[in-house]
């Protein structure tokens, strides 16, 4: 079979006992390429993450989840938990990944490198644009009590849990909105560091929620002044990320790198073109859909980087 004809019928090949190939049908364009090796790190049923000994993290991932950067998607599902466990070995080459003895197999012949497709400075601030805005944040509002995200409740000033975690959320984000507004580099990377790694599970809360904010401010930024307060928090924020988890470093090392999730970048372009109220509501739930609260946590980012900031920004006007 040609490459051509791989990449546009891929073909499930055949499983042999415990072993097993599949195509490969992107590879973000962060993951490293050339031979390398490394163990698996976590097993999850549609996802797999690989530490490479050089130190990056990888993802590998079934075709129903969303692509990032520093990730390979295979064209088919597949149950990594019930056919790989953590520490196995992995061997990464210029047209594989192979886990264990055979185990399983991504062939990355036929892959197509993936970068998402949100530049800086989207945003035109258009009619539609606007519109696009207001209803996405109807429609988080929608989702807010389902998602257990005290992010998305606080920036879009919703009843809220009484938790330490919300109580955290509403000390922080009024000052950081403040920061932030001025371009005060020093204090909005202060304020962040309280941030990052606040939460539970693989991807604390307040990581997804500067992941948002990165993306919010990207999206908007047009002038130089814009233009260079991101980048001065896109690399003060590198230096925090050894404060949270190894698989949550990796998405924040996407986002200062510009290089988003494919569904929080749909639904920054989808914003900044003013799609059709159809295509924001599907980008929304699948947005939201992501991990327990992460895709919600990262939504109410991206709402608070992306003014009017609702409540947040109004106590300060």
């Amino acid at each position: 079979m040609s490459l051509a004809l791989a990449t546009e019928h891929p073909v499930k090949l055949p499983v042999i006992g415990s072993h097993r190939e599949l195509w490969a049908q992107t590879i973000g364009c962060r993951v490293p390429r050339g031979s390398q090796s490394g163990r698996v790190d976590a097993v999850f049923e549609h996802a797999c993450n690989v530490a490479l000994y050089s130190g990056e993290l990888v993802v590998v991932l079934g075709c129903r989840a969303g692509k990032v950067a520093h990730g390979i998607r295979l064209t088919h599902d597949y149950r990594f938990d019930q056919g790989l466990r953590r520490g196995m070995p992995v061997r990464l080459g210029p047209d594989r990944i192979a886990f264990g003895n055979g185990h399983l197999t991504g062939l990355l012949s036929a892959a197509r490198i993936w970068t998402p497709a949100l530049s800086p400075g989207m945003f035109e601030w258009s009619d539609h644009s606007r519109s696009a805005l207001s209803q996405v944040r109807d429609l988080l509002r929608d989702y807010a009590a389902s998602s257990g995200s005290e992010f998305l409740a606080v920036v879009l000033d919703l009843n809220r849990s009484e938790t330490l975690l919300a109580a955290m959320v509403l000390g922080v984000l009024p000052r950081l909105a403040m920061a932030s507004r001025s371009h005060d580099c020093n204090e909005t990377l202060s304020l962040l560091s309280q941030l990052i790694g606040l939460g539970p599970g693989l991807t604390p809360a307040g990581d997804d929620f500067i992941i948002g904010w990165l993306a919010g401010l990207a999206l908007s930024a047009k002038a130089p002044a814009q233009l260079s307060f991101l980048q001065a928090m896109c690399a003060g924020i590198e230096n925090l990320t050894q404060a949270t988890t190894s698989v949550s470093r990796a998405h924040l090392h996407d986002a200062c790198a510009k290089m988003f999730s494919e569904r929080l970048s749909d639904l920054c372009v989808a914003i900044s073109k003013g799609e059709p109220t159809a295509m924001l509501e599907s980008l929304v739930a699948a947005q939201v859909a992501v991990g327990a609260s992460s895709g919600a946590d990262a939504a109410a980012g991206l709402m608070f980087a992306l003014p009017p900031c609702g409540p947040i920004e109004s106590e300060f006007a």
